[in-house]
């Protein structure tokens, strides 16, 4: 089973067919069991646990051993992205053990059961506050921020940093070199990010995955298999076998 929401700044699933091996990546993830503690690897070490949150470019393996886990994969950029920083440190991992993860597996269980908006909404609130999350902006130089507006609305016709720096009137290099310095993430792995969530809405519209790797201006079916694959740990085929994908719609979720 794969229930995957595609959300503003995140990618959140409920699955029991991860089987991934030892890879990193640049979004942060986050791993939260149904009931048993998951059990994870993390740069060689074994780590036994309620919920968990892994930083970018760490490695790390994991399967759910035919068992259901929520995982949320974290646009980049997005705001409680930038708090995990400042929870993990600079540390590969934060391990989050406190009554409030009791509550947020509890609602996890309802979410399970009726899968609705609704239960999703209640759900991501309550893991909000048992991560101890709150409203955060953080300025960025105004040719970022219309950089990343335009990437979150979905409509750019490539991803090609060579067509963003120019309607930004920089170099290719001054760009990325920005970029990295203002979000901490290189530019490329941001547009890879976005290009595999427009792929998968495209599949979600019955685009078979050809058409949906051209639709994200993916070079060839590999690459986006590849992408996903590194990124959400499954291969493409796989996540899209008994798979539900749901767009979430409407007023942010407020975390504070």
């Amino acid at each position: 089973m794969n229930k995957i929401y595609w959300d503003r700044d995140k990618i959140s699933i409920l699955t029991n067919q991860i089987e991934a091996v030892p890879h990193k990546h640049w979004a942060m993830q986050l791993f939260l069991s149904v009931e048993k503690n998951l059990e994870i690897n993390i740069e060689g070490q074994q780590i036994s646990c309620k919920c968990i949150v892994i930083n970018h470019n760490t490695l790390h393996s994991f399967s759910t051993g035919n068992r259901l886990h929520f995982t949320l994969i974290m646009e980049p950029a997005a705001g409680f992205a930038r708090q995990f920083d400042e929870i993990l440190k600079g540390k590969n991992c934060h391990v989050f053990d406190n009554p409030e993860i009791d509550k947020a597996q509890s609602l996890l269980l309802r979410l399970i059961e009726n899968g609705g908006m609704k239960e999703y909404h209640d759900f991501m609130i309550q893991l909000y506050k048992a991560l101890g999350l709150k409203e955060q902006a953080k300025l960025y130089d105004e040719r970022i921020q219309d950089l990343l507006s335009e990437i979150e609305q979905g409509n750019c016709d490539t991803y090609s940093i060579a067509s963003f720096a120019d309607k930004a009137a920089l170099s290719p290099s001054r760009l990325s070199h920005l970029f990295k310095e203002q979000t901490g993430i290189p530019l490329k792995c941001y547009l890879q990010f976005h290009q595999m969530k427009k792929a998968f809405l495209a599949l979600s519209e019955g685009k078979n995955i050809t058409e949906a790797s051209m639709t994200a201006n993916f070079d060839t079916p590999s690459h986006f298999a590849a992408v996903t694959k590194r990124m959400m740990g499954m291969p493409a085929g796989i996540s899209l076998k008994d798979s539900v994908f749901l767009k979430v719609t409407g007023e942010e979720i407020s975390y504070h």
